[in-house]
């Protein structure tokens, strides 16, 4: 393999690992658009820019009088003058800025400028004056002749790519910007230093979280995606908003009040924690929970706050208020947002709902093929808006409302006002220390309202400790108490988590509402989280405290007793957990707050779409596998029945469907439980968990150099890509590595080998590196029917996988190990309730975790080979 076709493969592996599928360039360029549009409205196609070889799309902004900029995604920025209804751009009229900068994902006129966020990464090997890496820069023409003319970078930005730097919206007095990035991008330490949230944020969960089985944003911790604010020059900034996963633009609504759109992680669909798209309330020192891997936050923790509304699965992209649009009434004070997936248009009806709002929404246009990518308001109060991104065919529309002439007064909403206006107040402390800040914040620490109690929060914890220390001591109010030992327990000061324990513990926990119950039990949980396990006294009294309450009535509450029990080494609880990880599998218990999108929407996106439909033909039990996740890292408590019940479960859990990491995330799940058995039962329960130990037939196998690691996905990308771009190394390296994995008992190699699994000589030319790696990484994600095992449910409530050996009379005879051929268990046949394709491969996963680096590099290039000694991995240029 050549080092060009590595690249290529590396290349390959990047965007399929991030969820960015390359797509080849649409070349029907009259291929042909279905659209809904609601009644009244008419759609104009007014440009084609794939047509006429200017890219594909993604950002727009409106200029002075009737001008327009466009961005394509890999390429320039345009400037036209919009048509006049009816009409369509003519090429010739569409002029590149001849100011070397482009790759934007956001655009925005404001202050007689251009502001452009470029997303592209800085080059190693070019100094930074000669290129516009991922930024926000200013365009401004210096010399008044009518032609922007002035490149100045204001914020030089590190993060790239899809969840990069993105857009831009201009606040409702025109005095300031807001931008938005998406969760790649750091934040730079000068928006940082000024910050409304404190800073001493963290990844905030009580057990360590499960990475993305695959690498996608492994390396990515709090707080996520980011908000922040600046003035014309760009001298002065303040990081707003934190806590999202990737959200891609942001807007105001009549009230003035900031909303963004923020992306699901489709990979995580089936899985307790994942989130659907969302629309946030971007309020002062706002956090949205977003943690990597397993770490997310449930939206119910008091440290984040919950969503307007949860939409179902999509890719967010614009988002832009309709208060001054050419619309009829009933858009008065609401949203559009779209999804880049489905195709879809939605309305955000917005309604007061205390200090925030809560919304109900619609479908407003939608199409199919229609990748939307960017939206604004024209001076016209019409709508412009793209189609594109990833290269894909790229069109540019105007929507417009024709049934009526509107008059446009738009008179604010007062529903609400007042609450609205006490969290500004309190929001005016964000950063600042007041003792007018401090009573005011004390006051409101109890508010019904959950976003001023919030703001409330934030305020005391950007005060001295010393101004409201006292007052805590002296406090019985138990929302108070609550809210103030989270502020206190964030400072991660142990000289106080006594006291913080003790005014925790006065408070009856069997006397509060579900709502109260759950921010005492996270109060608990930051307490531990920051300042460490308590001494055994606390222990002990909080241990007598929440035992009697678990399991509760609420799976959330549950959720939240369960976790604290086992930090806190309750001798029951494993006992506990298993019954209620039994009792969810048997009800198929499916985590609140999900909905899945419609069958006709995920028609509307070839490439989303099989999957959504997937994982709703068979959903996993997303409450069950919280306890099945717990339950890894539970030391103590078990016994025999114990542990045979709960490896038994990963048959039930694995032959659910799920999101892309779902079955690979369960592996890891096994795994970490497995580093708790005793290693003289270890091989009984992988057995029993459908994953069989190698060891009875390893004799005559070479043993691996070692010492290998549990490697995760991203590790194991850069073993496999970044080994072979440069590889040094022989066939029989590569032999000796294929035996010592054990890969030789069960695939053949030009003739040697078993025959268990499939013969591996042509796999090279059958599949491509990243298949072959994630078939060895992850071999519960796709399993043939050519070599699954057959599960078999007995009556005595066991269940054992195999092979078919033989069928004679009353029984069936099974070889439930594949690297032991003369192991072999007969089933009754009046034993069997029922029988079907194993969901665990008889692929063991983890198979690669006992050989080194270079021994799996080694491996890779012995199968990509094809065993053959004169493949080009192996010729000399490459090795020399």
């Amino acid at each position: 393999m050549t080092k060009t076709t590595n690249r290529l493969f590396y290349l390959l592996f990047v965007f399929l690992f991030l969820g960015c599928n390359v797509e080849e360039k649409n070349t029907k360029e009259q291929q042909e658009i279905s659209f809904t549009i609601p009644d009244g409205f008419e759609l104009e196609e007014i440009y084609h820019p794939s047509g006429h070889e200017q890219g594909s799309w993604v950002a727009l902004a409106q200029g002075e009088h009737n001008q327009m900029f466009a961005c394509d995604q890999y390429g320039e920025i345009y400037q036209f003058t919009i048509p006049e209804k009816g009409d369509k751009l003519d090429p010739k009229n569409i002029i590149p800025l001849a100011l070397n900068i482009g790759e934007a994902h956001g655009m925005l006129w404001a202050f007689n400028s251009l502001y452009v966020a470029v997303n592209k990464r800085w080059k190693d090997d070019v100094p930074d004056d000669q290129e516009k890496g991922s930024g926000i820069y200013r365009i401004t023409d210096q010399d008044n002749d009518g032609r922007l003319d002035t490149v100045t970078m204001l914020l030089r930005l590190e993060g790239s790519g899809e969840h990069g730097p993105h857009s831009f919206t201009l606040s409702p007095d025109g005095s300031e910007i807001y931008f938005i990035a998406g969760n790649h991008t750091l934040i730079p330490d000068k928006v940082k230093k000024n910050s409304r949230i404190p800073t001493n944020w963290g990844e905030d969960n009580l057990f360590t979280p499960f990475l993305d089985a695959r690498g996608h944003a492994n390396d990515v911790k709090a707080p996520g995606a980011w908000i922040t604010k600046f003035n014309e020059d760009g001298s002065s900034w303040e990081l707003i908003s934190v806590g999202y996963r990737n959200p891609f633009d942001l807007a105001f609504n009549a009230d003035g009040e900031l909303f963004t759109y923020d992306a699901d992680m489709e990979w995580d669909i089936g899985m307790p924690w994942y989130r659907p798209t969302r629309i946030c309330h971007v309020t002062s020192a706002s956090e949205y929970g977003w943690r990597t891997g397993s770490g997310k936050w449930p939206s119910y923790y008091p440290d984040n706050l919950p969503a307007v509304h949860n939409l179902e699965q999509g890719s967010p992209t614009a988002v832009l208020s309709t208060s001054t649009l050419n619309f009829p009434k009933k858009y008065t004070n609401g949203l559009l947002a779209m999804d880049w997936s489905f195709g879809t248009v939605y309305f955000i009806d917005l309604k007061p709902k205390g200090s925030s709002y809560e919304a109900k929404r619609e479908e407003f246009l939608s199409g199919t093929p229609l990748p939307l990518t960017d939206m604004i308001a024209g001076n016209d109060g019409n709508v412009y808006f793209a189609t594109g991104g990833r290269r894909l065919d790229s069109r540019l529309y105007r929507l417009s409302y024709t049934k009526e002439t509107i008059v446009q007064n738009n008179p604010k909403n007062t529903d609400g006002t007042a609450a609205r206006n006490l969290r500004k107040e309190l929001e005016k402390y964000h950063g600042v220390a007041s003792l007018k800040g401090t009573e005011l914040a004390w006051d409101n620490l109890d508010h019904p309202d959950r976003f001023i109690r919030y703001a409330a929060r934030i305020v005391l914890e950007h005060q001295p400790l010393e101004t409201w220390l006292p007052t805590f001591k002296n406090e019985t109010n138990t929302r108070k108490i609550i809210e103030a030992s989270i502020a206190l327990s964030h400072k991660g000061l142990t000289e106080h988590q006594s006291l913080v324990l003790n005014k925790l513990q006065g408070i009856t926990l069997p006397d509060l509402d579900n709502s109260t119950l759950l921010d005492a039990l996270r109060a608990y949980s930051i307490n531990f989280i920051r300042s460490g396990k308590p001494d055994n006294r606390d222990q002990q009294g909080l241990v007598r405290t929440l035992a009697p309450l678990f399991p509760a009535s609420s799976n959330a509450v549950s959720k939240e007793l369960a976790q604290l029990l086992l930090f806190l080494d309750e001798k029951n609880t494993v006992k506990k957990l298993v019954e209620r990880l039994e009792f969810h599998t048997a009800q198929k218990t499916v985590t609140e707050g999900v909905e899945m999108l419609s069958e006709e929407a995920t028609l509307r996106s070839e490439e989303y779409g099989p999957l959504i439909r997937d994982v709703i033909s068979k959903m996993p039990p997303s409450e069950a596998i919280f306890y099945g996740m717990l339950l890894s890292n539970a030391k103590e408590g078990w016994n025999k029945d114990l542990r045979t019940r709960y490896f038994s479960w990963y048959f039930d859990v694995l032959g659910s469907n799920g999101g892309r990491s779902f079955k690979a995330y369960m592996e890891n799940v096994r795994q970490r439980a497995m580093v708790h058995v005793p290693k003289e039962d270890r091989d009984y329960f992988q057995e029993i968990s459908g994953v069989y130990s190698p060891s009875s037939a390893v004799a005559e196998i070479p043993q691996p150099i070692g010492p290998g690691k549990i490697y995760t996905g991203e590790d194991m990308g850069d073993i496999v890509w970044g080994g072979l771009d440069n590889y040094k190394g022989n066939i029989e390296n590569g032999k000796r590595a294929f035996a010592a994995a054990t890969c030789i008992l069960c695939h053949r190699m030009r003739g040697e080998g078993g025959a268990a699994g499939p013969d591996l000589t042509q796999a090279h030319s059958k599949f491509s590196t990243y298949d072959l790696f994630f078939a060895i990484y992850s071999p519960n994600d796709e399993i043939s029917d050519q070599y699954a095992n057959t599960l078999f449910h007995l009556n005595d409530n066991t269940k054992i996988a195999g092979r078919v050996k033989s069928e004679v009379g009353d029984s069936i005879v099974i070889l439930p190990n594949p690297f032991n051929e003369n192991y072999t268990i007969g089933i009754a046949k009046s034993n069997i309730v029922k029988k079907e394709l194993s969901p665990v491969s008889p692929m063991p996963p983890g198979l690669l975790n006992r050989l080194n680096k270079q021994e799996v590099a080694d491996l890779f290039a012995y199968i990509i080979s094809g065993g053959d000694s004169s493949h080009e991995i192996y010729n000399v240029d490459n090795n020399d």
